[in-house]
């Protein structure tokens, strides 16, 4: 576990694709009961991953932008292996050469180590740092491959992050090399369902436990999971105890990767003090309490 400064999520920002499609007929009713996504979203022709992004990153007001001093992308679904997705969107939003701007790519576990990145070059630096967490992942599916592609949708987010003064804040990191869940670098994305839901029951799980262990007596008040699947996510968290805490949005946007953790926050007005959590693809997982803003 890693204890920083407060990691503050003051504004979230979200796009999703805005093609609808019906899974049933698609799916078997074993799987859409299993999962629990009747239904997902993806981008018209045409449109990247950049284009998203700027979707989502001009919804900030640009005398917020004005305090920007870095941009981290998490994506594994960019167009182009460079410029990097970060660098193009700081371009295109006038940030300035001087800023730091970086990819990472850690799939379904990507935005909290996005956050806790963010968390520490803001308490660095006094500057607010910008998180553009997104994937179309329409483009890396094989649509004959109707187990796994009907599992995904295409959204990105913008997260601006500050830093507080306290050392209130927690991480933790595990990760092993896995193909259980596993996509070349033009696709398609490849899973073993029953080895990613073994991994999440036991590993990540005993994972959280240890954190939430860790952290002791610091107040919960929700727990934002990674969408990967409504029956696991429901199990991972009556595990942990957090049932009464735990927000979700897989039901109406499927899986769209490690962004379901910010699209949940912005879609259920998730606020306070949150554990939030990624895991899958790697295979990875990932935690930490951050403090989201009320948009209120």
């Amino acid at each position: 576990m890693i204890r920083v400064k407060e990691i503050i999520l003051e504004r979230i920002e979200t796009a999703v694709g805005d093609v609808e499609i019906d899974n049933r007929g698609v799916m078997s009713d074993k799987a859409l009961d299993a999962t629990g996504f009747t239904k997902r979203f993806v981008v018209g022709e045409g449109v990247s991953l950049f284009d998203l992004s700027m979707a989502v990153a001009s919804k900030i007001p640009r005398e917020e932008l004005s305090e920007i001093g870095g941009v981290v992308a998490a994506t594994f679904s960019n167009e182009k292996r460079f410029p990097q997705l970060s660098v193009a969107v700081a371009s295109a939003l006038g940030l300035g050469a001087d800023i730091p701007a970086f990819d990472l790519q850690m799939a379904c576990s990507a935005y909290p180590y996005a956050v806790y990145l963010a968390g520490r070059m803001a308490a660095d630096t006094g500057r607010k740092i910008l998180v553009i967490d997104g994937d179309i992942q329409s483009a890396l599916s094989d649509p004959a491959d109707t187990a796994t592609t009907p599992l995904f949708s295409d959204v990105a987010s913008a997260t601006v992050v500050s830093a507080g003064e306290g050392d209130d804040s927690f991480a933790a990191f595990y990760s092993k090399a896995s193909d259980a869940l596993s996509c070349d670098a033009s696709g398609p994305i490849k899973m073993d369902g029953f080895g990613v839901f073994s991994f999440v029951a036991c590993e990540v799980a005993p994972f959280l436990k240890r954190f939430i262990a860790d952290i002791g007596e610091v107040r919960v008040d929700a727990f934002v999971p990674h969408q990967a699947n409504m029956y696991m996510v429901r199990q991972l968290a009556n595990t942990l105890g957090f049932s009464d805490k735990l927000h979700t949005s897989g039901e109406k946007y499927a899986n769209p990767g490690s962004v379901s953790i910010p699209l949940t926050i912005a879609e259920r007005g998730v606020s306070g003090r949150v554990l939030i959590a990624g895991f899958g693809a790697g295979l990875s997982a990932s935690a930490a309490i951050v403090t989201v803003k009320s948009r209120n």
